[in-house]
């Protein structure tokens, strides 16, 4: 029973990290930009929708490889008997687990779609909810990262703890308001490039670590 429930679990975290190809939308900041001038804005909201609709996917589909993940890693652990070489490490996983759950809550894309069309301040709110959310979330994946690989190296399933490192840098959301309302909306298209920017980079940092506990917990 316990090996179909760990084969179970490892075909989820399996399918969970390959959703990221549909999940974890990317696009060229730049010709976002251009193709937004070009349509007086329009092509904006598309962009806007899409970056709100990335942030619900990719936190849900975070919070179940997290779930999972923990999930095997416990039962590695007392299959190997080293659960309690990790009770510290599977208390901060678990801390960690219910904050990473309570930030995959939905903003709702489509919500935030029809603010922005018709309230002019209402794209720079979600712009800095997306902002603001990114960040706490990189924050919290990139300690998930780091005490699951210390966690994982404990218990002999890799060889060396590694440690992720927050890929989102510090914004200042008064700021990027104040300039954008006192340039017109005109850094309003650079904020938004820099949405799009950061999103892409925290994608493609996470792939590695997502690939290493895969390999860690399959093994």
């Amino acid at each position: 029973m316990n090996g179909q429930d760990e084969g179970g679990l490892l075909q989820n975290l399996y399918y969970f990290i390959q959703q990221r190809n549909t999940s974890d939308w990317t696009t060229d900041p730049a010709m976002a930009i251009i193709l937004s001038l070009i349509t007086c804005g329009i092509y904006g909201f598309y962009v806007f929708y899409k970056l709100m609709d990335r942030r619900d996917q990719h936190f849900a589909r975070i919070a179940n490889v997290v779930n999972t993940s923990v999930a095997l890693l416990k039962m590695k652990a007392q299959a190997s008997g080293n659960s309690q070489a990790i009770t510290e490490e599977i208390a901060q996983l678990e801390f960690l687990q219910r904050e990473i759950y309570e930030q995959s809550r939905e903003r709702g894309a489509a919500l935030w779609l029809i603010i922005a069309i018709f309230t002019g301040i209402g794209a720079l709110i979600g712009y800095y909810l997306i902002m603001d959310d990114f960040a706490k979330h990189d924050i919290a994946e990139a300690q998930f990262f780091t005490i699951m690989s210390q966690a994982l190296t404990k218990i002999g399933r890799s060889q060396q703890a590694s440690r992720a490192l927050p890929t989102i840098p510090e914004r200042s959301f008064p700021v990027y308001l104040l300039l954008s309302i006192v340039t017109c909306g005109i850094f309003g298209f650079y904020w938004l490039y820099v949405l799009i920017d950061d999103g892409n980079g925290h994608f493609e940092a996470q792939v590695a670590w997502e690939d290493y506990i895969y390999a860690a917990l399959s093994s």
